[in-house]
């Protein structure tokens, strides 16, 4: 079924992305909320991330997605009611709303995106499409062909393996393993090694500006948190190569994953997939020289795409655009 107008939402566990389906209009948020006493909405979106480890204890202040899924689907129709009515082209009662899904999503948990974004919209003209296609299209892969493809989506909260041949994901696998999982090993190094406690966002910017694989520039920066002895406020400088040992151990596990699904891959796409090579996109795939040390772990070539945090809402945009990938499109069953 095709409408009129169809426009796409990316749906992070981080961001929420929403674009019109020309391209010209756009919105990019944070998934966050904070509530006071569990019942009064205060904050949505950047508000409710620049009070985020700033809230007094009456105020919770979270992310209504986990693990790639619906944590709370309360919380999650309260940030797209809001959010939506703040893109102004979703005013259109006729258009419809294409949404990317986690791969290996259940049923259950596809009904669950559904019905949360209907009601947030009051609407059932929604369609959802695979993330691993979504990203697939976005780099100009013919997702159509025969030919296998495999791309990797390094995400916030989820690393999304997907192995790609007509216009279907042959294999997927969705790993609760991504850039928050790192922020939490450089939080517990910072305080195991140099005895502060510091919250996600400093370890964030810290992942940010020092983290690399393989001969990255030593840099430091300094930072600021409490003493975990004395309690009391403290500084140090921290030096890159401690912030890139500190998250090693993740990025192994997640190449060995990678492994893991390539090594199941049939024999006439795999062959397809040694030839072409892996793809590598999102948040995370941006640390300095990951593609080049994944490479050389695996043993196939790793192609890091251009702007990787905005791959898959492009690739939504193009599904809605053309006729025949809007056909890989669909609507949970009931």
């Amino acid at each position: 079924m095709l409408f009129k107008s169809l426009y796409g939402v990316d749906l992070g566990t981080d961001t929420l992305k929403l674009r019109d389906k020309d391209g010209q209009h756009f919105l990019d948020s944070k998934n966050m909320i904070a509530v006071r006493n569990n019942s009064k909405v205060i904050a949505i979106g950047n508000d409710a991330w620049e009070m985020y480890e700033k809230n007094p204890v009456d105020v919770e202040v979270s992310c209504p997605m986990s693990g790639g899924v619906i944590a709370s689907a309360t919380n999650m129709e309260r940030v797209l009611s809001y959010t939506l009515r703040q893109f102004t082209t979703f005013a259109r009662k006729s258009s419809g709303l294409c949404l990317a899904v986690p791969t290996n999503v259940t049923p259950v948990e596809q009904r669950a995106f559904f019905n949360v974004i209907s009601d947030s919209r009051q609407t059932n003209r929604v369609r959802l499409i695979d993330k691993g296609l979504a990203d697939a299209v976005s780099i100009g892969l013919d997702v159509l062909s025969g030919s296998g493809h495999m791309i990797v989506n390094i995400g916030a909260d989820t690393t999304e393996i997907s192995v790609i041949s007509g216009g279907k994901v042959i294999l997927g696998q969705t790993l609760r393993l991504g850039g928050r999982k790192l922020d939490e090993e450089i939080a517990t190094m910072i305080r195991r090694k140099f005895n502060i406690n510091i919250g996600m966002k400093t370890a964030q910017v810290l992942k940010n500006n020092l983290a690399f694989m393989i001969n990255g520039p030593r840099l430091e920066q300094q930072i600021f948190g409490i003493h975990t002895l004395s309690g009391l406020p403290k500084s140090d400088v921290i030096p890159s190569l401690a912030v890139s040992v500190a998250i090693i151990d993740v990025i192994d596990r997640i190449i060995e994953e990678i492994q893991a699904v390539y090594g199941r891959v049939p024999p006439q796409l795999s062959r397809d997939i040694a030839r072409e090579g892996i793809f590598l996109t999102g948040g995370v795939s941006m640390i300095l020289n990951l593609p080049i040390y994944m490479q050389k772990e695996i043993g196939l070539p790793i192609y890091h795409i251009q702007d990787p945090r905005n791959s898959t809402i492009r690739g939504i945009l193009e599904i809605i655009n053309r006729k025949e990938l809007l056909e890989l499109t669909r609507t949970p069953a009931l």
